[in-house]
Protein backbone atom coordinates (compact mmCIF):
# COMPACT_ATOMS: atom_id res chain seq x y z
CA UNK A 1 0.00 0.00 0.00
CA UNK A 2 1.29 3.74 -1.05
CA UNK A 3 0.12 6.79 0.64
CA UNK A 4 1.79 9.89 1.38
CA UNK A 5 2.51 11.29 4.70
CA UNK A 6 2.57 14.70 5.61
CA UNK A 7 4.37 15.70 8.70
CA UNK A 8 4.86 18.82 10.22
CA UNK A 9 8.41 20.08 10.19
CA UNK A 10 9.55 19.96 13.17
CA UNK A 11 8.06 15.86 13.04
CA UNK A 12 10.27 15.46 9.82
CA UNK A 13 13.57 16.89 11.16
CA UNK A 14 13.08 14.62 14.21
CA UNK A 15 12.30 11.75 11.68
CA UNK A 16 15.35 12.23 9.14
CA UNK A 17 17.93 12.76 12.25
CA UNK A 18 16.23 9.07 13.99
CA UNK A 19 16.58 7.59 10.47
CA UNK A 20 20.04 8.93 9.70
CA UNK A 21 21.45 7.71 13.72
CA UNK A 22 20.21 4.27 12.94
CA UNK A 23 21.23 3.85 9.32
CA UNK A 24 17.84 3.43 7.73
CA UNK A 25 15.88 5.33 5.49
CA UNK A 26 12.77 7.50 6.64
CA UNK A 27 10.14 4.86 4.95
CA UNK A 28 11.81 2.04 7.34
CA UNK A 29 11.98 3.99 9.82
CA UNK A 30 8.35 4.88 9.43
CA UNK A 31 7.87 1.18 8.85
CA UNK A 32 9.20 0.27 11.69
CA UNK A 33 7.21 2.40 13.98
CA UNK A 34 3.94 1.58 12.51
CA UNK A 35 5.27 -1.78 13.16
CA UNK A 36 5.88 -1.46 16.82
CA UNK A 37 2.88 0.48 17.54
CA UNK A 38 0.22 -2.16 16.72
CA UNK A 39 2.31 -4.95 18.73
CA UNK A 40 1.97 -2.61 21.37
CA UNK A 41 -1.75 -1.66 20.72
CA UNK A 42 -2.12 -5.93 20.20
CA UNK A 43 -0.24 -6.58 23.84
CA UNK A 44 -2.49 -3.80 25.71
CA UNK A 45 -5.70 -5.25 24.27
CA UNK A 46 -4.71 -8.97 25.41
CA UNK A 47 -3.50 -7.21 28.97
CA UNK A 48 -7.59 -5.68 29.02
CA UNK A 49 -9.30 -9.17 28.27
CA UNK A 50 -7.09 -11.08 30.63
CA UNK A 51 -7.48 -8.48 33.47
CA UNK A 52 -11.21 -8.38 32.23
CA UNK A 53 -11.09 -12.34 32.94
CA UNK A 54 -9.48 -12.08 36.29
CA UNK A 55 -11.97 -9.54 37.23
CA UNK A 56 -14.84 -11.93 36.14
CA UNK A 57 -13.73 -14.60 37.34
CA UNK A 58 -12.71 -13.58 40.89
CA UNK A 59 -15.39 -10.70 40.97
CA UNK A 60 -16.40 -12.60 44.44
CA UNK A 61 -12.75 -12.25 45.92
CA UNK A 62 -12.60 -8.80 45.06
CA UNK A 63 -16.26 -7.87 46.48
CA UNK A 64 -14.80 -9.44 49.68
CA UNK A 65 -11.61 -7.25 49.42
CA UNK A 66 -13.84 -4.10 48.62
CA UNK A 67 -15.71 -4.60 52.08
CA UNK A 68 -12.49 -4.17 53.79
Amino acid sequence: MAFTLTLKPEVEQRLRELAEAEHRSMHKTVEVAIQEYLERQERNEWTRQAARRVFEEDAEFFEMLGDR
